[in-house]
């Protein structure tokens, strides 16, 4: 079986150039969640896919219509991992402004760190890309065995893939920071 793995196409949310508090950080990820995405101008150039595993999330529902594949399984499983302001306690940060860009660090350090102020911890993040690699391969496997399967999903979520398929024994080209529309090519020796 042959995997492709690629991130949603850009998506339409300018960031906010103003320093934001953590309510405010917490709205723009709401927008950002619900933003279209660029459109390419063009269908994919790329192979066909027997099947299309993608993340119900809408930039990559949107995404995954650019590709040429037999069938497409939209789940949830494939979502990104949620983030949300760092809070302290009781202590919210509420008076802290930030630029939009210190809050993302800080949100992703606090989720590495299993900071309960993150709505999905490492754990349950890491049983779900085990969970994924477990069920929809082999649900993908059973539909194409020889087949060509293309998943669509998110940056951070990605990289969680990314490790799970190497420690499985899958080779592909390395992944740093996955770029928007970027495909990863992965086969298994």
């Amino acid at each position: 079986m042959s995997l492709g793995l690629v991130r949603h196409f850009r998506v339409q949310h300018k960031p906010e150039r103003t320093w934001l508090t953590g309510e405010q950080f917490n709205l723009w990820i709401q927008g950002y969640e619900t933003a279209p995405i660029q459109q390419p101008g063009h269908k994919s150039n790329m192979q066909k896919w027997d099947i299309c595993l993608c993340s119900d999330q809408v930039r990559a529902v949107h995404t995954a219509s650019y590709f040429d594949a037999q069938e497409f399984v939209y789940t949830e499983q494939l979502r990104e991992i949620g983030i949300a302001a760092l809070q302290l306690g009781e202590f919210k940060l509420s008076g802290l402004r930030l630029p939009l860009s210190c809050w993302l660090v800080l949100a992703r350090l606090s989720w590495t760190a299993g900071h309960p102020s993150q709505p999905e911890s490492k754990a349950a993040v890491l049983q779900r890309a085990h969970m994924v690699i477990d069920s929809l391969a082999a649900e993908a496997e059973a539909a194409a065995p020889e087949g060509r399967v293309l998943i669509v999903s998110h940056g951070a979520f990605m990289k969680v893939l990314d490790r799970e398929l190497r420690r499985r024994g899958y080779k592909a080209e390395r992944m740093f920071f996955p770029r928007n529309g970027q495909l990863f090519l992965y086969e298994k020796n």
